[in-house]
């Protein structure tokens, strides 16, 4: 048999080789290890839930209220004659933007309903009631940008005309003074609408026509 001190040169790589395994071995380890562990949060903030879905019932409650608010300035605007004039173009369906609007709040109100439908029924007018909300958006945009832009020289004459008339209707010094601006308004869209008539889609909406022939008490009142 060979000295101890003869086989040292030969067992040192076998101690290097058995170190290195089981220094490797402890490392991968510690990394699962780690891996393994949840990260931590930082201190003092609390992890919030992902947001969960709307109920179908509270997303057509927030449309009734949308469609509430689109029937509401559209009707305002339809009994308000001297809105009329300054935006024509709002009664007008032949203008493209105004249109879309009929179509689409014709849509939303029918499919609107005092009590909560079937669910496929309240899911198609919370869309109908979106739509109806944007085109209304779009189509009173383009009529701020349009104004009487449709109508020719002679016919913005006497939109300009109304609307002085209708603006002293509202806010004359005496009755007398409101019902004879108001008798010369109705004048002044008739013959608006005889002109227009010929050419285009527009006429005075029935709740308009409705305040002017009831008279100065009935017109909106107009600003402080």
């Amino acid at each position: 048999m060979y000295p101890l001190h003869e086989l040292e040169p030969l067992m040192w790589p076998f101690i290097v080789l058995l170190w290195l395994v089981v220094s490797m071995s402890s490392r991968a380890a510690l990394h699962r290890r780690w891996r393994a562990q949840p990260a931590p949060h930082p201190a003092g903030v609390r992890t919030v839930p992902p947001p969960q879905p709307r109920s179908v019932r509270s997303r057509w409650d927030e449309a009734c209220e949308r469609y509430a608010k689109v029937a509401q300035e559209y009707g305002g605007y339809e009994s308000d004659p001297l809105q009329v004039l300054k935006l024509p173009a709002l009664a007008d369906p032949a203008v493209p933007s105004t249109g879309r609007f009929i179509d689409a709040f014709h849509e939303a109100m029918a499919l609107h309903t005092e009590e909560f439908p079937p669910e496929p029924m309240a899911r198609k007018f919370i869309d109908a009631a979106r739509t109806a909300e944007r085109a209304w958006a779009a189509a009173h945009e383009a009529a701020e940008k349009l104004r009487a832009s449709r109508f020719t020289t002679e016919e913005r004459a006497l939109i300009a005309q109304g609307i002085k008339l209708l603006e002293l209707a509202q806010g004359g010094a005496t009755p007398a003074e409101q019902e004879a601006a108001l008798a010369a308004a109705r004048g002044v869209l008739a013959k608006l609408e005889r002109s227009a008539g010929t050419r285009l889609d527009w006429r005075v909406p029935r709740a308009a026509r409705q305040v002017i022939d009831g008279g100065a008490a009935g017109l909106p009142p107009g600003p402080g």
